[in-house]
């Protein structure tokens, strides 16, 4: 079996599953995420992770992997999530108009922001079990709880397909739950930006 690490082939004998090849990879290096993983040419999604550390692997396959130090990679995704909302912040009243003409982009506007919002609310909570930095600590602006009234507002608008009161929560309050992932992540990329690697 052909293994490259980050670029660099190794030798790795005895490991019947792809869990056990990560295992011994990983071995003696703390903190070390998998960032990607290629196998026979095929990248496979990390959201499969733990189905894939299962799968049994031979000796015909080949299979590249790239590590990341845990830091390293976690501030990597606070970057995408930052650019995330630079770019979308500024089209909240727009998709609000598209929401209030009933079109289908704005349709599939919704759809992409409740992801959206969905994917940063599991980054923050992954940031906040990985780091152990909590909301209060940071003094944020916009305090935890009104985020959660108002994502609470959102889906229950979302459920009764009201579009009026989805339009006025995306060019409204939303503004206010984007301001706190973007006051959130700017804190928390400082802070790991300040610790030694």
């Amino acid at each position: 079996m052909k293994v490259i690490v980050n670029g660099e082939e190794i030798v790795v004998e005895g490991v019947q599953t792809l869990g056990e090849l990560l295992n011994r990879v990983r071995e003696n290096k703390e903190n070390l995420v998998v960032k990607r993983i290629v196998i026979d040419q095929e990248e496979q999604p990390l959201s499969r992770l733990e189905d894939l550390k299962q799968m049994e692997i031979n000796e015909e396959m080949e299979i590249e992997l790239e590590l990341s130090p845990l830091r390293d990679f976690l501030l990597e995704t606070i970057e995408e999530v930052l650019r995330y909302i630079e770019r979308v912040k500024p089209l909240l009243s727009k998709v609000a108009d598209a929401v209030v003409a009933g079109t289908t982009e704005g349709y599939r506007s919704i759809n992409d922001l409740a992801e959206g919002l969905n994917a940063m609310e599991n980054v923050r909570m992954n940031t906040v079990r990985i780091t152990g930095i909590n909301s209060k600590e940071l003094g944020l602006k916009v305090e935890e709880e009104n985020l959660v009234r108002i994502l609470t507002d959102f889906v229950n608008a979302l459920q009764s397909k009201d579009l009026v009161k989805i339009a006025d929560l995306i060019d409204g309050e939303l503004k206010d739950v984007f301001g706190y992932y973007e006051e959130f992540f700017r804190r928390v990329e400082e802070l790991l930006q300040k610790e030694p690697s």
